[in-house]
This record gives structure tokens, C-alpha cells and sequence, in this order.
């Protein structure tokens, strides 16, 4: 009970949860189930039926051995934000989403995921993620998310990155028919004859790369660090220097600071997209922002006696932004 207490008072001088045990709260229907500690998204994904939702606190979690249940995730931010008093939810592991099939749909939404993998789950939604390594077979939509690894899976379909940073360093490919559009993409050898790629910022990172590594449809968009790419003149590229596209990003660097990634005033004000926007993460209609969408978690208040049906009635109070 000590340990509750003293949760509370955390909860209730922050106004979100700083103290060092993780908090999950399961959604089920219109009841609220806590759970505590590094396992307590396991122990809340145990519980969970299709359709839940899983709210994480700020803190690491450790994941099952495989997702197979069509529930959204809600952390508490994919990065450290000191002005809103957020650490970030990590998962340090590998977060396996396996066999959902055509039927079940998994969100997840302000989590950092070291290794996010995927197969035959054909509805996966991804928003304001920060993922080190991405391995899925088809079916995945990423908004408003930053891609530091390689993008595997040669043999997956119909993906769609919106307003996303993917740096894919060397010998990776885009997924086939994947469709890409306001992102900035920088690496070499990664452009599938099958992608579309609309009102981008693609980046060779190597110059001595031929300049043949570019394929798919490409419209709309600047391609920096190419030479020898005036058949793509005619759908609306234009070819320039890194120094002339961005105020600060150097390429190469990934940085989770977006003022990183803002275009020069000349660039953003004339070389514009398909829908009449700058090209970029910034552009389009859901330009990039950190922030969740949701409510989290202000107050929990845990009584210290159960009622007369020997059921303990948990408060929760969230902060909405």
C-alpha cells in the first residue's frame, strides 16, 4: 500500500506519471482494469480481447512473445518531452505482431519500438512512432513517424508512409507497392520498381552511387545528391543540393528534434506538392507532430478498503491536450 501512496502523490504533483514503476491500464468496454511494473503491458495484453485498449504510462515494457490480438496501444510519447513532463513509453525488445490475418486491426500510437516486426497482420497502424528496425509483410500505414533502420520485407504490399523520416542506409528497398508520400527518405540501393513515391525529400547519401538506384513513380518531389535524373524532370521533380533544402539537417544524422528537418524558406515556398503544399514531412494534411492525439493519465486514485462486493473502485482521471 506504501507503494500505491506514494504513486498517487506522483501522479497527482506531476500531473503524469514520472515515478519509476510502469502503469498500464486496460479498456475494456466500460470497465478499467491497472497493472504495474516492467510486465504490466503483458499482464494488461493477457487480459485484453480483440477491440481493447492498452494505455502505457512513461517508462520500458516488456513485450510478449507475439501479438495476436487486434487491440491499440497508447504510450505516453516516442521521445522525451521535458515541456510536457514525458520520459517516453519504450520497448526495448522485439514487438512481434504475428498471424492477425484480414480481420484484426493493431494501432499503436507515441511508443518508441526497437524492433517492430510483423507477419501475416495486414492492417497495422502506426502513428508518431519512432522505430528502429521495421520487418513486416504488408499492410502497415506509418504517420508521423521516424524509421532509423532498414525497412525489410521484399515480399510486402500495399504500405503507406505519411509524413515520415526513413533512413535506410544501404541495400534496402522500399517495400513493393509501397506508397510514400510527404516523407524524407534518405539512404541508398532502397527504391522498389513498385513504389510511389509523391512530394518527398529524397536523399542520396552516397554520391558514388549510380543514380539508376531511383525506380518506382516519383512526382513532386526534391531529389538530392542525383546527377543523372532528367527523365524524371517531367513529373515535377527538381534536382539541388542538400545545402539548399534544409536550414540544419545534414542527411546523414537522425534527429528527433523537428525543427531538424524544416526546408529553407525558398524551398518550402516554391517547390510544392501534388496538393499545393511543401514537400516534406511538414507538408500535406497531417503535417509532423510529436504530440498524442489521446488523454494520459493525470491522477489514479486506489482505495485502501474494497466495497461491499469485494471489488476495489480504481479512479482514473486523464490530462487532455
Amino acid at each position: 500500500m506504501k507503494r500505491t501512496l506514494l504513486l498517487i502523490c506522483t501522479l497527482l504533483c506531476a500531473n503524469v506519471l514520472l515515478a519509476q514503476e510502469q502503469l498500464a491500464t486496460l479498456k475494456h468496454n466500460d470497465s478499467i482494469s491497472v497493472y504495474y511494473g516492467a510486465s504490466a503491458f503483458e499482464q494488461a495484453y493477457n487480459a485484453a480481447a480483440n477491440g481493447d485498449i492498452i494505455t502505457l504510462s512513461d517508462g520500458r515494457f516488456n513485450a510478449p512473445s507475439t501479438v495476436q490480438k487486434g487491440i491499440t496501444v497508447r504510450g505516453n510519447g516516442a521521445v522525451a518531452d521535458t515541456a510536457r513532463k514525458r520520459i517516453g513509453t519504450y520497448f526495448m525488445g522485439v514487438f512481434y505482431v504475428r498471424n492477425l490475418g484480414d480481420s484484426l486491426h493493431f494501432e499503436a500510437e507515441g511508443i518508441y519500438f526497437n524492433n517492430f516486426e510483423s507477419y501475416q497482420s495486414y492492417d497495422i497502424k502506426l502513428t508518431r512512432c519512432y522505430i528502429n528496425s521495421l520487418d513486416q509483410d504488408g499492410g502497415v500505414q506509418a504517420t508521423n513517424c521516424i524509421i532509423k533502420g532498414k525497412v525489410f520485407g521484399s515480399s510486402s504490399q500495399n504500405n503507406t508512409y505519411i509524413n515520415c523520416v526513413i533512413n535506410h542506409g544501404s541495400n534496402s528497398f522500399l517495400p513493393h507497392d509501397a506508397i510514400c508520400n510527404n516523407c524524407i527518405i534518405s539512404g541508398n540501393n532502397y527504391y522498389n520498381y513498385t513504389s510511389y513515391q509523391y512530394n518527398n525529400c529524397v536523399v542520396k547519401v552516397n554520391s558514388d552511387v549510380n543514380d539508376t538506384i531511383l525506380h518506382g513513380v516519383v512526382k513532386n518531389s526534391v531529389l538530392i545528391g542525383f546527377t543523372g535524373t532528367s527523365s524524371l524532370a517531367s513529373s515535377g521533380n527538381v534536382v539541388m543540393n542538400l545545402s539548399d533544402v534544409f536550414e540544419n539537417w545534414d542527411g546523414e544524422s537522425l534527429s528527433t528534434d523537428l525543427e531538424t528537418y524544416v526546408l529553407k524558406s525558398s524551398v518550402s515556398n516554391s517547390i510544392l506538392g501534388l496538393d499545393g503544399s511543401e514537400v516534406g514531412i511538414f507538408g500535406g494534411v497531417i503535417p509532423f507532430d510529436w504530440t498524442p492525439t489521446y488523454s494520459v493519465i493525470k491522477r489514479l486514485d486506489v482505495p485502501n478498503t474494497p466495497d461491499e462486493n469485494g471489488m476495489l473502485n480504481i479512479d482514473v482521471e486523464f490530462l487532455t491536450e
